[in-house]
Parts: C-alpha cells; structure tokens; sequence
C-alpha cells in the first residue's frame, strides 16, 4: 500500500471503530449501500479529502487513469501489516519525513505467515477477503467485479474492455461493494484529468526548499497533488517525504525536511512521484478501506552534488561507479 497523509477530519481518526467521516451507516441493513456520512448528499466535485490512516488502512481501490489505460482494482485485508505503517520523524505544512518502522524480532518470524510487530513479537500476516460483488458506476460503462478465488484480488474485467479514458472529467463516480466477508459499504470518487509534469525537472540541494512543479487542471475539484520523494533507491537506509498539496500547479517541500532526507542517505537515481488523486474513505469490521481516484507520473530528481552511474563510463574526471549505490566518486 502506499504511504498516506491526510489534512482533513480523517487525520482525527483513532482506531477502527473511531474514525470520523470514516464510518459506514447501518451495517446491518439489507437494503442499498448508503454514502459514508461524510459525502452523503456531496455533489462528486465537493467531496472531502479522506484517505485513511496507516496504522488503520486495511484495503484499497484505485481507478487509474494513465496514458494509455484506465484501470480498476483492488483488494480488503483483515488487518494491517506493521512493516507498512512509517514512523514519523518530522513535519512541516503539508508534508511529512517518513521511515519505516524498525523491528526487530529474533527468533525471525516465518515469512510466508508472519511479520514482526510492535514489541518486537511476530504477529500473523493479514489475510485477503472476500467483500462480495464490487460495482463501480460513473465510469463510460459500469462495470462488476468479484474476488479472484486464490488471491482474492478484485480487478476489471477484460470483457466487456473498459473504454479509455474510463470516465469523463467531474465524473461523479461510486464504489459499492454487496458485502461478503464483511458488510457491504459505498465510496466515492470524482474524475480527475490526466496529470502532466512541469517543465522544469525537480532540484534537491541542502539547506533549500524544494520546488515541484506541474501543469495545474482547469478543474482541481477534490483532487490534491500527493507528492513522494525518495533519494536513497539504492541504499541500505530507507526514509522519504510524503506531501498532500493542492492541485495548483507548483508547491515547495521545506528545507528543513530535505535537509532531514539527506543526513538519512543518498544513492544514485533519486526519484519523485505525483499522484493527482481524489481520496475517500469508510470503516469496515477490521479498519478503513479507501477509494483513491489517481493519475500517476514518476520522474527523475537532481540532486546537488550526486552523478548517478550504471557503471564507472558514466563518471567524470575517471572517476568510480560504486555499483551497489549506483553514483559516482
């Protein structure tokens, strides 16, 4: 799962049986699934920014939107696993530096069953289920889903084809799962347009504020600009940013952030990811699940004082490619 970072009500949420604007109605009923209160009677182009928490985020579905497709997916655990909630080292406005956690089990638990955990004690992996029929509507034809029988993976069909792009910008589009394992619940989503860089690459140097830069939609609705910014793909130390901005088209990371990711490790072909996306959540027997409506673009960063190297050709003043850290010295 991706890492997350709310700026609204959701960033109140504690526990599963807690989170605010997180809850569905009447769990019990037999009748139609109903909007979450939060976006209950919310025209799509007004809808909140809710993505669940990590330390309760149990199962996702995504409508993507990119170049050349539109896909649908997703999939519902019974848990979360540990490794997957980051530890906050700092924040700043709308952005967070984010580690993993470090546990530290020993004897080591059983991979294919277990994960190591708060306490340092291995703790069962969580399990996929089953949530019934999933129906998505808004999308240019509507389209049903059911778990695969193994993995339980929930995906669109190749047949009928989902047409691309699968839905009309402001689209009003809705996820309604019949309820299988757990009860059945509704999330909703709003069409976003396709996400298009900036022509200015991304600069990283310490002691400076990083710009990022866009092109900003005719129509931000509901989206947000979820930014990650990772300069040690290939280092033994793992840390990164995380930042929710708005859909305007520039933001800046603070310095004092990328000056904590730097004294964390830096490697060769740091990256950043954009994400436009829309975010709306609801809670379920074992946590929160989300529905991110999301168009994706990764692009390479420059970093102040690091040549990145496949191999010592690529270095100057002969210099050496370390082949591990891919950059040169």
């Amino acid at each position: 799962m991706a890492k997350r970072f709310s700026l609204t009500a959701s960033a109140l949420c504690v526990g599963f049986s807690g989170l605010l604007g997180c809850r569905s109605d009447d769990a019990g009923d037999t009748g139609p699934a109903k909007p979450t209160p939060s976006t209950g009677g919310v025209l799509a182009a007004d809808l909140p920014y809710e993505p669940c928490l990590d330390e309760t985020l149990v199962g996702e579905f995504r409508i993507e939107l990119a170049e050349r497709f539109t896909s649908v997916g997703g999939k519902v655990y019974d848990g979360v696993t540990p490794s997957l909630v980051p530890v906050q080292r700092a924040s700043e406005g709308e952005c967070q530096l984010l580690a993993p956690p470090n546990f530290l089990c020993d004897p080591g638990c059983a991979a294919s069953t277990q994960a190591c955990g708060e306490d340092n004690e291995c703790v069962p992996l969580p399990t996929a289920h089953d949530v019934g029929t999933v129906r998505v509507q808004g999308l240019a034809i509507p389209i049903e889903m059911t778990a695969g029988a193994t993995t339980h993976n929930y995906s669109n069909p190749a047949f009928p084809r989902l047409p691309h792009p699968g839905f009309e910008p402001n689209a009003d589009l809705r996820l309604i799962a019949s309820g299988g394992d757990y009860e059945k619940f509704e999330l909703r989503g709003w069409g976003i347009s396709l996400l298009e860089l900036g022509p200015e690459p991304t600069r990283v140097a310490a002691g400076e504020a990083a710009r990022v830069t866009w092109i900003a939609p005719e129509q931000p609705g509901p989206a947000r600009m979820h930014v990650n910014l990772n300069l040690n793909n290939h280092g033994s130390s793992k840390g990164w940013i995380d930042c929710d901005f708005a859909d305007t088209g520039t933001a800046e990371i603070p310095a004092r952030l990328i000056d904590g990711l730097i004294a964390n490790g830096t490697s060769g072909y740091p990256t950043i990811t954009l994400t436009r996306r829309t975010a709306n959540s609801t809670a379920i027997t074992p946590g929160c699940i989300q529905l991110l409506v999301t168009s994706e673009l990764s692009a390479d960063v420059n970093l102040a004082g690091l040549q990145s190297c496949n191999d010592s050709s690529m270095c100057p003043d002969a210099g050496t490619c370390r082949p591990i850290e891919r950059f040169c010295e």
